[in-house]
């Protein structure tokens, strides 16, 4: 199952997911008419029931919001659908933000305390992502993985079937200005590649883990 089927980075994993041989259904809360699909289902996924993960091996929630009047669907979404999958062996992965990524060894500090890397206007952004994260922690009885992408995570960017995996810690650039950050990129593509590794894998059971392919090969762009 892929929440927030009709967004970029859903329309993207649910292509390679069946390019792969899985079966897949989609959760999308509007239908586009533009791009309708028969294995979209049309449903806010703070209705879904148990009934709607029968036969569910694995979910991954890619449902984006980006306004205040939305966001909270990253934490109050998450929460009712690990609550519905507590006690199961569905894998639930969660596509996270770089923002809750720790900048110090001592995870006193998360790179949303850096201005230059998310600004006032993203924080209540980050604070639902923050939330969501710590709700998901709470669950040991569900089979989570908070996938965070690396800080830019380009939606165009290219296929190279390759990334690297790495754990809950971001190192800022030293200037703290991300023009200079290093091993801070990854493309939907190969960010997807990743999502489908871990579910076939089974792997990564309630961690916090994040996916990077390199350098940003624009290093002035945001993504």
């Amino acid at each position: 199952m892929i929440i927030g089927a009709y967004g970029h980075l859903g329309r993207i994993v649910m292509r390679a997911a069946i390019k792969r041989g899985h079966d897949v259904v989609g959760i999308a809360h509007r239908q586009h008419p533009q791009l309708k699909q028969p294995q979209v289902i049309i449903k806010d996924m703070r209705d879904l029931g148990q009934d709607d993960f029968v036969g569910v091996d694995a979910v991954v929630d890619a449902v984006g919001a980006w306004t205040p009047a939305t966001e909270v669907v990253h934490y109050e979404g998450l929460e009712h659908v690990v609550s519905l999958l507590q006690g199961t062996p569905i894998h639930y992965l969660k596509v996270g933000a770089a923002s809750t990524l720790f900048i110090n060894s001592a995870h006193t500090h998360v790179l949303q305390e850096l201005p230059h890397y998310y600004p006032d206007y993203m924080q209540d952004l980050c604070a639902a992502h923050a939330e969501g994260l710590a709700i998901l922690q709470t669950y040991t009885t569900v089979n989570w993985t908070y996938v965070t992408p690396t800080y830019n995570f380009d939606p165009d960017g290219n296929s190279t079937g390759q990334y690297h995996v790495t754990g809950d810690e971001f190192k800022p650039a030293h200037s703290q200005d991300p023009d200079d950050g290093r091993q801070d990129y990854i493309s939907y593509a190969d960010y997807g590649k990743g999502l489908l590794d871990i579910i076939e894998n089974k792997s990564y059971y309630h961690q916090q883990i994040t996916l990077f392919s390199g350098n940003n090969p624009h290093p002035q762009q945001r993504y």
